[in-house]
């Protein structure tokens, strides 16, 4: 009606006249942009990692029907006969299906890479929903005999970058794992997999499990046992398509007295089995508490830098509106209302906020990219797509709306209550006027600096934290060593053929100029790998009435559970890992002789706190044995993790226990990085079709510091900005202090006032501000500290050097600050400011 067109035209005369007073003022409205884009480039740029995690949708047909299906087992994971019983017994899904994760050699065109990808039920793409783009997709018909379906489905991105996207790709035959495979379709660009991050460049059925995924541990070429038939490997990831109208509840019901019926054929003593179900459109339970935690801390941060953007901005306008005074009092004179005042005011702010949306998007997508391009290969869990899609614009959007109102609400509302007699004589000198507007600026000047002070905190925790982590001592002779995975499990090695073919790498690498020695070892160290087994000592009673080599808890958790390494001889001296007493492994310790075992000094002081292990015999397969013998003991090194406590590990000895995935290290005399061409070399002569890599052991702890050098970056940078916009509000106050002030600072120089008091005057007001801020600044910083502490290494959330940094380095700063406003202040002419 008539009262919302008028309206209409209000609105757009104040978007007209607030456009028109911007163009007036081009210094302070490229100031207020670039400040506001600061805040709302990095929120966004925050959001874009929430937004491609928390609210990752996976690009499926009618995906709220899917559902992840956690088995109670150990990792949540079923075994192929777990799932066939789910499959066959469940009365709630239209479709359910499986899938692990793989890793293939891939040999096309006499090249050879190593692909990653998923093992796939026959209807795993029929389930989801999706189409092919090129050829046809896997069916249940690629899923029947065992070993009878060499066929394969690509990504698309694979299909361009390995293969140049050539138009005759289907029908195409590659070797993966040294078996010929024909490639039937190519999948959408959109689709890289059925979880965030478990992307999948290759897909092939679940009857080719012997080719594209056998057992690593404890079991060579030969395949036995088969994981397909035995129901205590858990290895598969399920979802499930509900039925119209079944709940994640009615399912997790129904799939619970299922999982209990079968548990309950392999071990009639079994409790019931509960089945988490989880909705797929939520994502991974434990994946979306990582990422949330992660999310949580980066949002606060980037909530506080916003919020110091809107208090400078804020501050600006004050000291605009004050110059406004005498045309704010005349609107108001002549009939306008103080709402109409208002809201063209918290129009013009929110002018100013979408202009600093508009560049923070740009600054946005500049660190997004930023971000992508430097974080390392490896460095984050999980492979993230970031974007910057209509969500994300949306969410710039509307937090400029609710910035430009933040910060322009207060202002406003002062600016409309001005005393209107001196203010249409244009009066600047009103006492009560200039200290209320003063006491306003110097209060948002003291917040400023304390949620600066705290941010500085936070970023010198993890600054601390970082360099507290470099300076860890891994416990072997990092600067020294290369490593090679040698995935000889990819090509189905015979135990005899592995054998031979360790052995001839370890010679020929040894032979190498440059190389001092070299040795294999079935868990990588600092990659976050491990695996544990029960763990008995002969002539002990234990503290479980059940031990499985595979169903030990974690070592930390478990004090029946430890640690396992299988490693050739040689390996603690190419590692550098001392010999603390007894022997090393030999060639005595063969395949007929004796089992024999090397424990830790963190074992030893767990299991053995009042006796020596030498000569105490052991069992990975509980009281019942068989046993090995402990015939030395080394120091304790960093396994898993470089910031992980000492843990306890028994090491085995790779003649007696072969495997078939391990790793290779090389110990050098020259770089070790200058090594990896002639044993690449020497490797594809013994093996053309192996995939080969090589990686220095000091890339490695790199890569597993990546995370904290990431989160110590960022923060750092949102630190640094934080400091920098409240030296600016300091100086910026100031400025308008003595601005405001001409005529009195006149005074005091007339009356005798001697300029280094007058600078002194000008520098006290200034850090007293500053002070009050960083004691309110750093009493909060210690109040939240404590929630940072799953995020630091080795250090403490209240970590005195950082707590005493972070106020030094803005004090000085904001000294700096000080100074300008100050010399100005002391050079003032008292002629020139009596005059005024």
């Amino acid at each position: 009606g008539v009262p919302s067109a008028r309206f209409g035209r209000d609105l757009w005369q104040d978007v007209r006249y607030a456009l028109r007073t911007a163009r007036k003022q081009p210094g302070f409205t490229t100031a207020a942009v670039l400040t506001l884009a600061l805040g709302i480039g990095a929120n966004t740029a925050i959001f874009s990692l929430v937004n491609a995690t928390l609210f990752w949708r996976p690009p499926v047909r009618a995906s709220e029907q899917l559902v992840y299906v956690f088995n109670g087992g150990v990792g949540g994971i079923f075994s192929y006969p777990g799932y066939v019983a789910l499959r066959d017994g469940n009365r709630v899904f239209d479709g359910c299906l499986v899938w692990g994760g793989i890793t293939a050699s891939l040999n096309a065109d006499a090249v050879t890479d190593v692909v990653s990808g998923l093992i796939v039920t026959g209807n795993f793409f029929d389930v989801l929903g999706v189409t092919a783009a090129r050829g046809r997709l896997l069916t249940s018909a690629d899923d029947v005999t065992v070993g009878g379906h060499p066929v394969a489905v690509i990504s698309h991105q694979l299909w361009q970058t390995r293969f140049g996207a050539r138009s005759d790709i289907v029908g195409h035959e590659v070797l993966l794992n040294g078996h010929r495979f024909a490639i039937v379709g190519i999948t959408p660009p959109e689709f890289t997999g059925p979880q965030l991050g478990a992307t999948g460049d290759l897909y092939v059925p679940m009857m080719m499990q012997a080719v594209m995924r056998p057992p690593r541990a404890r079991f060579s070429g030969e395949m036995n046992p088969d994981l397909l038939k035995n129901a205590r490997s858990s290895w598969l990831v399920a979802i499930g398509r509900l039925k119209p109208g079944v709940t994640p509840a009615q399912a997790a019901s129904d799939l619970g007295a299922v999982a209990t019926h079968f548990i309950r054929t392999l071990d009639p003593s079994a409790p019931a089995r509960q089945i988490p179900v989880t909705p797929m459109d939520d994502g991974d339970p434990t994946q979306r508490e990582q990422i949330r935690s992660v999310a949580t801390l980066l949002g606060s941060i980037v909530a506080v830098v916003l919020l110091i953007a809107c208090v400078n901005v804020a501050n600006l306008l004050l000291s605009r509106t004050a110059s406004r005074r005498r045309e704010l009092a005349l609107r108001l004179a002549i009939g306008a209302s103080r709402w109409r005042i208002v809201r063209q005011l918290v129009t013009e702010s929110v002018l100013l906020a979408l202009g600093g949306g508009l560049v923070g998007l740009g600054l946005a997508w500049l660190l997004v990219r930023s971000f992508a391009a430097w974080t390392p290969s490896g460095a984050l869990p999980i492979a993230i797509d970031f974007a910057i899609d209509r969500r994300v614009l949306l969410f710039s959007f509307v937090l400029s709306l609710v910035t430009g109102v933040a910060f322009g609400l207060l202002p406003a509302l002062r600016a409309s209550r001005p005393d209107l007699l001196p203010a249409l004589k244009d009066d600047s000198f009103v006492p009560d006027e200039r200290s209320r507007r003063l006491g306003l600026k110097r209060a948002l000047v003291v917040a400023e600096v304390a949620l600066s002070v705290s941010l500085l905190v936070v970023a010198g925790l993890f600054v601390r934290s970082l360099d507290a982590a470099r300076a860890i001592d891994p416990g072997i002779d990092a600067d020294k060593l290369l490593t090679a995975p040698l995935s000889v499990n990819l090509l189905r090695y015979t135990r005899a053929q592995g054998r031979q073919f360790y052995q001839q790498v370890i010679e020929r690498s040894q032979a190498l100029p440059g190389v001092e020695s070299a040795a294999i070892a079935r868990v990588a160290v600092l990659t976050g790998g491990s695996r544990t087994s029960s763990f008995a000592v002969e002539g002990r009673p234990a503290s479980r009435d059940r031990f499985t080599s595979e169903g030990a808890g974690t070592v930390a958790e478990d004090p029946d559970a430890i640690n396992v390494n299988v490693v050739s001889p040689g390996f603690f001296r190419t590692l550098g890992i001392g010999l603390v007493r007894g022997r090393d492994f030999g060639i005595r310790d063969g395949e007929n002789a004796p089992p024999v075992a090397i424990v830790t000094e963190a074992a030893a002081r767990r299991h053995f706190p009042d006796s020596d292990p030498i000569g105490q015999r052991v069992s990975l397969n509980g009281p019942a044995g068989p046993w090995l013998q402990i015939v030395g003991v080394v120091r304790d090194s960093k396994y898993a993790d470089i910031a992980e406590s000492p843990l306890p590990v028994v090491y085995l000895p790779l003649m007696q226990n072969h495997e078939t995935g391990v790793t290779l290290y090389v110990r050098s005399t020259v770089p070790p990085a200058s090594l990896a061409g002639a044993i690449r070399g020497e490797v594809k002569a013994l093996e053309p079709n192996l995939p080969f890599t090589t990686r220095t052991m000091a890339e490695t702890i790199g890569v597993s510091l990546s995370p904290a050098r990431i989160g110590a970056i960022l923060i750092s940078a949102f630190g640094g900005l934080a400091l920098l916009l409240a030296a600016v509000g300091v100086y910026g106050v100031l400025a308008f202090s003595i601005a405001r002030r001409t005529r009195e600072m006149g005074i005091r120089v007339a009356l005798g006032a001697d300029a280094r008091k007058v600078f002194a005057l000008v520098v006290r007001e200034g850090m007293t501000l500053v002070a009050i801020g960083m004691v309110i600044g750093l009493g909060g910083a210690a109040l939240g500290a404590t929630w940072l502490g799953s995020f630091l290494y080795t250090i403490g959330p209240r970590d005195p050097v950082a707590f005493a940094t972070a106020p030094g380095v803005l004090a000085v700063v904001a000294l700096l600050a000080c100074l300008v406003p100050a010399y100005r202040a002391m050079r003032i002419s008292p002629v020139v400011a009596l005059r005024q």
